[in-house]
């Protein structure tokens, strides 16, 4: 029976980063046609855009009571996003990254290692749940920061006049076609997440593995899958500054959007040792990165493969607390 489960859970998850996938193409269209920067789609549009997978598995988890998914899933998220993803970016094709961008990346990372840091806090000292009204707060930080990343940095912004977005011309038809797109995108992303979560909690049940544990790995790898497509394809074609917004820009959008609506849905116990782990190792992966981008301005197979081994290095150390549970 465990295989049927599996299957399935593999199944949705291929639909659920299919359906993201469109929604990432039809949400850039959109943007092309109410002008909106190219800094801004990869920051804004593409990180929320492919980060509806983690929203959607965050809001139906804890609508089912299971936000220890939707925690783990986030946390797991990040790692992927830093060391994963921009890892096999930096491995396979290598890229570069100007002060200008790495002055934007600073605030991002800054503001998700603060937040990273405040849980890990809130647990040792406190050992409770992320309550509702942190949730809020979380929710705030992230409408807060968009709102004046886009205020600087979307339309009519004259610091990148020579980045100008290059994606194709489009029509108010067709505007209107890409709407329909996008909507019935974010609607089979909804339904596919919700089977996600039910076939990974029955796989959790069965094999014995925690919930926490399947979420900051298969669904987290799965789920980060849409950030992987775009990024490692705008590092292929050289659009940097699109992939480093679209993995980093994802990063705080878990944390602030996806964390806080889960958390506002219904509280999150965060005192399992699996979320100190992913927490401590995500602050590791936003040091690196920074040191990285920093000193060498260019990320190449060295900066990749330490950033993938560090991945696999969380992997191990996660299975390896799992187990230790397990026994105890």
């Amino acid at each position: 029976m465990a295989l049927v489960e599996l299957t399935l859970l593999l199944v949705f998850i291929i639909i659920l980063l299919k359906s993201a996938e469109h929604v990432v193409i039809s949400a850039s269209r959109l943007a092309d046609f109410f002008g909106i920067s190219t800094l801004a789609i990869g920051v804004i549009l593409v990180a929320f855009s492919t980060s509806l997978p983690e929203l959607s598995v965050g809001i139906i988890s804890s609508i089912n009571n299971k936000g220890s998914i939707s925690a783990g899933n986030v946390f797991g998220s990040n790692i992927a996003n830093i060391c994963l993803i921009l890892g096999l970016g930096a491995f396979l094709y290598g890229f570069s990254i100007t002060m200008k961008e790495i002055k934007q990346v600073v605030v991002i990372l800054i503001l998700t290692t603060i937040i990273s840091v405040y849980i890990i806090f809130h647990v040792n000292f406190y050992g409770d749940a992320l309550t509702q009204i942190e949730g809020i707060i979380l929710l705030g930080i992230g409408f807060w920061y968009f709102r004046n990343y886009l205020k600087d940095y979307g339309t009519d912004n004259h610091h990148n006049s020579h980045n100008r977005n290059e994606l194709e011309h489009v029509t108010k038809h067709k505007a209107l076609q890409e709407f329909l797109y996008f909507f019935v995108g974010i609607l089979i992303v909804l339904f596919s997440s919700s089977m996600v979560v039910r076939y990974a909690v029955k796989l959790a049940e069965m094999v014995g593995l925690a919930e926490s544990f399947i979420g900051a790995t298969l669904i987290a790898v799965g789920t980060s899958l849409p950030e992987m497509t775009v990024s490692l394809q705008a590092i292929r074609k050289k659009k940097y500054g699109l992939a480093l917004g679209d993995a980093i820009g994802a990063n705080l959008t878990t944390l602030t959007i996806v964390l806080g609506s889960s958390a506002v849905i219904n509280p999150i116990d965060l005192t399992l040792n699996v979320f100190i782990a992913a927490l401590l190792f995500a602050i590791i992966a936003n040091s690196l990165f920074l040191y990285f981008a920093i000193t060498s301005k260019k990320l190449g197979n060295k900066e990749g493969m330490i950033l993938i081994a560090l991945y696999v290095f969380y992997l191990v150390t996660i299975f390896g607390l799992q187990a230790t549970e397990l026994v105890t």
